[in-house]
């Protein structure tokens, strides 16, 4: 998801209403408060299963949006 698609999703809700994330896993699901939200440059990659991944650098070619999460 871009910050576009996601500006697009949340125009015309109320300004005061509470964002939370919804996460389902292994059949259970947990309410994660967001505590920060950052850029980062850096490298998208895989690992050996190919699980998505992302190595923090510096002179990395892309800047992702991170939303730090706590909670569960």
């Amino acid at each position: 998801m871009t910050v576009k698609e996601l500006r697009q999703k949340l125009s015309g809700l109320d300004q005061s209403t509470k964002v939370v994330v919804w996460w389902e896993r292994n059949g259970d699901s947990t309410l994660l408060d967001i505590h920060e939200v950052s850029l980062a440059r850096g490298t998208p990659k895989r690992d050996a299963n190919n699980k998505p991944g992302f190595e923090f650098d510096g002179n990395g070619p892309v800047v992702w949006l991170f939303i730090t999460v706590a909670g569960g």
